[in-house]
């Protein structure tokens, strides 16, 4: 999809914007909807809301349960026709659309992108396993491409995204006097600082105490599986996983390989770059690996090439990562073990966890299913974009 003509489809409405990713990319937004005759509204929730939103925006310093009737209050006044907001399972969206839903006020949605790193995500009602996409593989194979227009290449987002983290934190905690930060989906107190630090240093140890790891997991292709970990309050994790902590993730993954796997092959257990300074799962996976003796059987690993590990696995384990759509695209078998839109059959492995480790090589992904379902995606769910450079059509 492309940013310009989503744009004109709200010309002239009466818009309120929620809370949107760290940065300025709301700010920008709204300039761009008030280009084609809209009317914008903003809530801010915290001093980072505030900064990069700092003019003509609603505030909101009270309760989680005084939130409901503020809002109706808004949607009232302001005539609201249409909802925009960033991740549908922050605990004020989550208010918000089930409000909204009540009040037949039609929701917009922005995520990280589900095809990375190009693009970004844009979805009525809702995203990732609360998607309104198909989930019939017919549907898909029927499907025809539309997207004509050249896809361009997203450069430095992470570094801006890091930057743009920092002083999103710095400002709600400078102004933490004056908004209720118990209101935001992750915390906001001075101690948030520290695994930012910790993660710059964790991650040039790693380059050094993980050489040997990952030296052994390049000689090995075909000869491994790797289970991806996502960030450890990731709202995936809590809405769309019955398990809701990795720790769980983990364990039942290393029961089930230890239990099911042939005794040539070994697991990948990759930590998400994200939570580097916040978690390390190294003592938890050494007495879950000697509680089942395959200690030497196991590698757990911090930063390592994503692409050409998923490209020489054996398959992929994840909860409902978008990891798992990246293994898809190199042909790598894989098992979702939460709830995620694209767990598909002949996409991804259906059957239980326990059988997925000796299935691989006979399990084939139909690859004319993914091209046509990645293809669906671009046309209807993502922007070529980033949420963390200059915005553009």
């Amino acid at each position: 999809m492309r940013l310009d003509n989503i744009i004109k489809k709200f010309q002239s409405q009466n818009i309120l914007l929620l809370q949107g990713p760290v940065g300025p990319f709301f700010y920008s937004l709204s300039k761009k909807l008030k280009e084609q005759d809209c009317k914008v509204y903003k809530i801010n929730f915290n001093g980072g809301d505030f900064l990069f939103y700092p003019f003509n925006a609603l505030t909101y310093r009270k309760s989680f349960e005084a939130f409901p009737e503020f809002l109706e209050k808004i949607i009232k006044k302001y005539a609201i026709e249409c909802i925009i907001l960033f991740n549908d399972c922050r605990p004020i969206h989550k208010i918000s659309l089930d409000l909204a839903k009540i009040l037949q006020i039609p929701c917009y949605v922005f995520e990280e992108g589900y095809i990375r790193p190009d693009f970004i995500t844009f979805e009525k009602s809702g995203v990732n396993a609360y998607s309104k996409i198909p989930k019939s593989k017919n549907f898909y194979l029927q499907y025809s491409e539309q997207t004509t227009f050249p896809i361009k290449k997203v450069q430095h987002s992470f570094r801006n995204m890091a930057w743009f983290s920092f002083l999103y934190w710095f400002a709600s905690f400078c102004f933490s006097w004056y908004f209720n930060n118990l209101l935001h989906h992750r915390s906001l107190s001075p101690k948030e600082m520290f695994p930012w630090f910790l993660s710059l240093f964790r991650k040039w140890l790693y380059i050094w105490s993980e050489k040997n790891d990952n030296k052994r997991i390049l000689a090995s292709k075909k000869k491994y599986f790797i289970a991806i970990l996502q960030v450890h309050n990731d709202t995936q994790i809590k809405n769309h996983f019955t398990g809701r902590r990795i720790e769980n993730f983990i364990k039942n993954t290393i029961k089930s390989f230890a239990k099911n796997s042939k005794p040539k092959h070994f697991l990948v257990i990759k930590h998400h770059p994200m939570d580097r300074g916040y978690r390390n799962y190294k003592n938890f996976i050494k007495r879950q690996t000697k509680k089942y003796n395959i200690t030497h059987r196991v590698i757990y690993i911090h930063d390592s090439h994503l692409p050409t590990l998923l490209h020489n696995a054996l398959g992929c384990i994840v909860i409902n990562s978008t990891t798992g759509l990246s293994a898809l695209l190199h042909n790598c078998p894989t098992k979702v073990c939460g709830n995620a839109f694209y767990d598909i059959d002949e996409l991804t492995f259906q059957e239980s966890l326990d059988k997925f480790w000796k299935a691989t090589k006979k399990y084939k992904i139909n690859l004319q299913l993914y091209k046509k379902f990645r293809s669906y995606l671009i046309d209807n769910t993502q922007i070529n974009g980033s949420f963390y450079g200059k915005l553009s059509n």
